[in-house]
């Protein structure tokens, strides 16, 4: 084993781990065939410190294991720092109040002596997570080591993180040079979505080259606060947009709209999934959801124009309750110029056909005729390839035939019908 060129090694481990689904048992008796072989498959490992369950006396002992010589932990691939079990957070008015925590954070970060342990032991972190930290509770020092520590970082992802000044999220997402995923699910109290106005000066600060990737979260504006931050970005190729308050989609869409329009033609793979069933919660609606959700969908009509993307090959959609796709096809995209998607996804469309079998939206009366009708629409005039996912309500074998069966219309453009659950088995195949 030692006779191995590392690379080859390298090559090894990363093609054994991508077959099993980077499971951390894999990892581990990877690591245990040869010391050669422990660096890549520490690499496949994420820690996490979280700082209520890190006491004061274990992290003197973890600091002590990570600057032995023959540690290991240095070459963990992936780092999360979070506040998940912070029960004191709980009896403060705002559930992101750390103020409570704000030297305990810091005492966390660095050494007695002033080191900075996080930088200075994870040197080959390239995926650093981010979890249910108020941004304005750190100290200088500990943002330091968090905004200049971490070069090597390609992968970022902020979950619950709480900003009062997005100045200061600009210039974290900028100081990842390497930096081409980034995952977004930031959360912040602001009064009204007016207040966020347009993007702001970014500090004489670029965004990553290679920034490519950007999967975003909407629970209230911060997020969109944040992506109007990010605006304009040249190089995104991916985009999964999640949407979890439906209904302020005009000022939503309005931000995404301006978001997707400067990535051009660079934009290649678009993903939405609409929760149109977040309605209910909203008592101030009092029409029915169906009409809400035609309104709402037009709205995302007037303020996205996907032809503003000419290089869109793959578009994903996945709109709950499963009936509202056919709304969403007939309402959201336009009828004037076809898209260059090649590839559609709707992961759930065993479930729509059943739904409108059993006619499960309450008003509309839509049927599966109409769900034929609305995958013909002028927009995806350049359709080669149907995805979807079996989900039960066919059998595994004639999933494909059934599904055929029903969009007769759309099979006489000799659309592919493509299941997804059979191409990843063929993927994951010897």
């Amino acid at each position: 084993m030692n006779e191995l060129p590392t690379e080859l090694v390298d090559h090894i481990i990363d093609f054994a781990l991508y077959h099993s689904g980077n499971s951390k048992a894999s990892a581990l008796n990877l690591a245990l065939v040869s010391r050669t072989w422990t660096p890549r498959s520490r690499y496949h490992l994420e820690l996490s410190l979280d700082e209520s369950r890190v006491k004061y006396q274990k992290l003197r002992t973890f600091t002590e294991l990570c600057q032995h010589p023959l540690s290991t932990l240095k070459f963990i691939g992936a780092l999360r720092v979070s506040n998940v079990g912070n029960t004191r957070i709980g009896l403060k008015r705002s559930p992101l109040d750390h103020t409570a925590a704000n030297a305990w954070f810091s005492r966390r970060f660095h050494a007695r002596r002033g080191g900075h342990i996080l930088e200075s032991v994870f040197t080959h972190v390239h995926r650093l997570t981010i979890d249910r930290v108020g941004w304005w509770t750190l100290n200088d020092m500990a943002r330091n080591s968090l905004n200049n520590g971490f070069r090597l970082v390609t992968e970022l992802d902020l979950r619950h993180v709480s900003f009062t000044d997005f100045r200061q999220f600009y210039e974290l997402i900028c100081s990842f040079p390497l930096l081409e995923r980034l995952f977004l699910i930031l959360q912040q109290p602001f009064p009204t979505i007016s207040e966020m106005g347009q993007p702001t000066n970014h500090l004489n600060l670029q965004l990553p080259p290679n920034l490519y990737c950007i999967d975003i979260t909407t629970i209230d504006v911060a997020t969109l606060q944040g992506i109007s931050m990010l605006t304009p970005c040249s190089s995104l190729r991916q985009f999964h947009w999640r949407s979890n308050v439906f209904y302020q989609m005009e000022e939503e869409c309005r931000i995404i709209g301006m978001f997707l329009e400067s990535a051009r033609s660079s934009l290649v793979d678009l993903s939405l999934t609409f929760n149109v069933d977040v309605l209910s919660n909203n008592i101030r609606i009092r029409k029915p959801a169906s009409e809400v959700a035609i309104q709402q969908f037009k709205r995302f009509h007037d303020c996205v124009n996907l032809a503003n993307n000419p290089s869109l090959e793959r578009l994903t959609l996945d709109i709950r309750p499963d009936p509202y796709l056919v709304l969403f096809l007939q309402h959201a995209l336009h009828h004037e110029q076809a898209l260059g998607v090649r590839s559609l996804s709707v992961p759930f469309l065993e479930n729509v056909i059943f739904s409108l079998n059993t006619r499960i939206l309450p008003k509309g009366g839509l049927t599966e005729i109409d769900l034929d009708a609305a995958l013909q629409h002028p927009a995806l005039a350049n359709m080669q390839r149907l995805e979807f996912g079996v989900h039960g309500f066919f059998p595994r074998q004639s999933a494909t035939d059934n599904i055929a069966q029903v969009l007769s219309g759309l099979m006489e453009r000799r659309i592919s019908l493509v299941n997804k659950d059979d191409r990843a088995i063929e993927v994951n195949s010897p």
